[in-house]
């Protein structure tokens, strides 16, 4: 199975300077379910609603994260259906038409739904097969639904919820270099080059409607096991695109930013893991997003 562990949109948007994350979409054994417990915690000029950022805003999202892959076999390759729920807070201060203006929100934010489909690369595999398999190449396709079903009111400047949809489309690629999957030397290196895509939102704070370009994305990471306890990361990620238009009119804030940090990961059990990530924007400009995220991730596979 590839293991589609990926971060909803929501903090995925909020905490750009990781994206998905490390071996996020990695080959385990066939048919194994993945159930992931994770806190996220951001602090930058990145509004909750995914992809949007608020030039010179303080915004901090604190969101406790729930994620379930189911495994799915699709013709002679693997694949994985997950659903992702957050609840959490976010809270900041805006300047929006020369005055600061403050808000908070809570409780439940955009449930997201997604596949993830190993394309080429090995036929499932369990026990012996997955221990002695050469991993080789792998390449997949991925599709994440972002639904507006989190806390929203247009007349808070600040929401959990995005009262829209978002569709990321991606291709997650990964040449494994090892003996095999379970090797406790792997290295790996991995990219995913994506492209996510808004609807309106009919009913912002301040206006009638709001417009979003698509937003590209280029993840890369770097991993390598010191052990079998024990991997590291170097992570990566640019994003460009995302031009806003409030009632019709072009806002004029295309983002382009360069975000770099760094995972590590420790394992306990066959079963249970803990994955810790830092990062931070390193260059943007002026539409951009800015700020630093720290991630913690607890997974049990079964």
């Amino acid at each position: 199975l590839v293991v589609a562990v990926p971060l909803l949109a929501l903090p995925a948007a909020s905490a750009q300077a990781q994206g998905d994350g490390p071996r996020v979409y990695q080959i385990v054994p066939a048919g194994t379910h993945v159930v992931s417990v994770y806190g996220l915690f951001t602090r930058g000029n990145q509004s909750a609603d995914p992809g949007l950022v608020v030039e010179a805003g303080s915004v901090a999202v604190d969101v406790a994260v729930v994620q379930y892959v189911h495994p799915v076999t699709l013709g002679s390759r693997v694949g994985g259906a997950f659903v992702v729920l957050p609840l959490g807070e976010v809270t900041g201060t805006l300047p929006i038409l020369g005055r600061e203006l403050s808000g908070s929100s809570s409780w439940v934010g955009d449930m997201q739904l997604g596949w993830v489909q190993n394309v080429v690369g090995p036929p499932p595999l369990t026990g012996k097969d997955y221990a002695t398999r050469k991993p080789g190449f792998t390449f997949g396709v991925l599709g994440k639904l972002l639904t507006p079903t989190g806390a929203y009111s247009p007349d808070k400047v600040i929401n959990l919820g995005g009262n829209r949809w978002a569709l990321q489309l991606g291709t997650p690629i990964t040449w494994y270099l090892g003996r095999s999957f379970v090797d406790p030397k792997l290295t790996t290196f991995e990219l995913l080059p994506s492209v996510t895509f808004y609807t309106r939102n009919a009913d912002p704070n301040g206006a009638d409607t709001f417009e979003q370009e698509p937003i590209f994305r280029l993840e890369g990471h770097v991993t390598r096991n010191l052990n079998k306890a024990l991997w590291l990361s170097l992570d990566a990620t640019w994003v460009y695109g995302g031009e806003t238009t409030t009632d019709g009119v072009e806002n004029d804030n295309a983002q382009r930013a360069l975000m770099l940090g760094g995972t590590a990961n420790f394992t306990f059990s066959r079963s249970t893991s803990l994955k810790v990530t830092y990062g931070e924007v390193v260059k943007r400009n002026d539409g951009g997003p800015d700020g630093h995220m720290f991630r913690v991730i607890g997974t049990v596979v079964f």
